[in-house]
């Protein structure tokens, strides 16, 4: 069982003959370069003193932020993926910010009404969010906004971007799909998928210049009938697996679905209390072919920045609605 979906090319084929088509969206090829896209669109309207950022953040977010050279602040997030307003308002007193909020696996941010919303940039990261297929990707609150479609759907690559000041200026155009993308599309034939991840990594080498999505990804973003509803609903229930599963085995849950029936969750976030614990369940998801990861990569700048607690021992089980894990399990 894989944390994202298996690319399906029985899905492309019925992309092919259907009638569906919804092409007004903006999809970029991932959501690191939509990260970086939007970021520059907002240093050519106005020049930015820091960009704020949570501490509980992947390396390629920190590799974009690095790129542009702007300084960098840190918010904290504490163990149910909560943040204190005050805190950033504190880091925003001053200067002209870039202020980043994060939407964890899934569960949506409520934001309290602050100042802090008026005098910055907003940006508000959805890459664990499912969006609604029959509707653009927006936001109630931030400037910007942008997905990461591979994480939710199996398509090769794909991320929608938005701007309330609709200053996205870009073709609605694609490119062919890459080596690693037609790699990515033939995993469902790997028989082990089991998989971890190294804090400290570095992406400072990596290409974030505007890239499109490829054609194949966007002829199934465009004309496939996902059903919301369904993907939800196969989500929810190995979120519960998992719930009831891990419920006496000495691992700390971050977030519950039971409160709003209109999460869709990405995955099931919990965190262990030592490495040893970290390590014996990533073998235990080895051995039963199910990838659980060590999550997040932590960039080497932000290392300093991470306290020695439960944001280096979170593990992320799958929730992938291809499978359901009552068979797989049971």
């Amino acid at each position: 069982m894989t944390l994202q979906p298996i690319f399906s090319y029985k899905i492309l084929l019925k992309s092919l003959f259907s009638k569906r088509n919804n092409g007004k969206r903006i999809l970029l090829k991932s959501g690191r370069i939509a990260f970086s896209y939007i970021i520059s669109n907002i240093l050519k309207r106005k020049a930015i003193d820091n960009i704020i950022l949570p501490n509980l953040i992947c390396d390629e977010m920190i590799a974009v932020t690095k790129k542009y050279k702007i300084n960098t602040l840190y918010y904290n997030i504490d163990n149910k993926l909560d943040y204190d307003i005050r805190e950033i308002e504190n880091l925003a007193q001053k200067d002209s910010n870039i202020i980043v909020f994060i939407n964890y696996f899934g569960f949506k941010t409520h934001h309290a009404d602050t100042k802090i919303f008026k005098d910055n940039y907003i940006i508000e990261d959805n890459a664990h969010v499912l969006g609604d297929f029959n509707k653009n990707i927006s936001s109630q609150y931030a400037d910007y906004s942008f997905s990461s479609l591979r994480k939710l759907i199996p398509v090769l690559s794909g991320s929608e971007i938005y701007s309330a000041h609709e200053d996205l200026q870009t073709q609605k155009a694609f490119r062919c799909p890459d080596f690693g993308e037609i790699k990515y599309s033939l995993r469902g034939l790997k028989k082990n998928r089991g998989g971890t991840s190294k804090m400290g990594h570095s992406l400072d080498d990596e290409n974030f210049n505007l890239s499109f999505v490829d054609f194949i990804s966007k002829i199934i973003i465009q004309r496939y009938n996902f059903l919301h509803n369904n993907i939800c609903s196969q989500r929810r229930s190995n979120f519960k697996f998992w719930e009831n599963y891990l419920s006496d085995k000495n691992i700390n849950f971050m977030k519950s679905i039971d409160a709003d029936n209109d999460i869709c969750p990405y995955a099931f976030p919990c965190y262990v209390n030592n490495t040893e614990e970290r390590e014996k369940w990533l073998q235990w998801g080895h051995a039963k072919n199910i990838t659980i990861i060590s999550w997040p990569k932590y960039h080497q700048d932000i290392i300093k920045h991470i306290p020695d607690n439960f944001l280096r021992k979170i593990l992320l089980f799958p929730v992938n609605h291809q499978f359901d894990l009552n068979k797989i399990i049971g």
